[in-house]
């Protein structure tokens, strides 16, 4: 018998680098937004409205003096730290909203930056960070 006849049978072996890469279409990247404390919950549920699952605030105290925050605009010190983990595809956006609330709302200025992520561990972990639930699928 043939090595043709026998694989008539059997599913073929997908190796790994003949799968489709359809994780590597979604990068991530950090969101840090750091605002005044009293508008933390604000920003965190704006940024949330763009389809991030996983977010964390932290609180701080900056470290200028009186004299330097009112020259920025800043009100005090007591400053909330968002981290979120964000899709590239949406930083843009993000951004945009932020700035203009930012220029907007009383005692609502901050900054943002962004960093890439290189890697995460884990195919489940990552489907939650990106929000993409197709790419945690059951092998057969």
């Amino acid at each position: 018998m043939d090595t043709k006849t026998k694989s008539k049978h059997r599913k073929p072996i997908r190796h790994k680098k003949d799968a489709p890469s359809q994780l590597s279409s979604n990068r991530l990247e950090l969101l840090v937004t750091v605002v005044d404390r009293r508008k933390g919950e604000f920003y965190a549920d704006l940024i949330q409205s763009f389809e991030v699952n996983m977010q964390m605030i932290c609180f701080g105290r900056g470290t200028a003096t009186a004299e330097v925050l009112r020259y920025l605009g800043f009100a005090d010190a007591e400053k909330a730290v968002i981290f979120s983990v964000v899709r590239d595809e949406k930083i843009a956006d993000i951004l945009s909203e932020l700035s203009d609330r930012f220029e907007t709302i009383k005692n609502g200025k901050g900054i943002a930056f962004t960093l890439p992520l290189s890697s995460i561990i884990g195919v489940a972990i990552y489907g939650f960070l990106s929000n993409n639930r197709d790419t945690v699928r059951e092998e057969q």
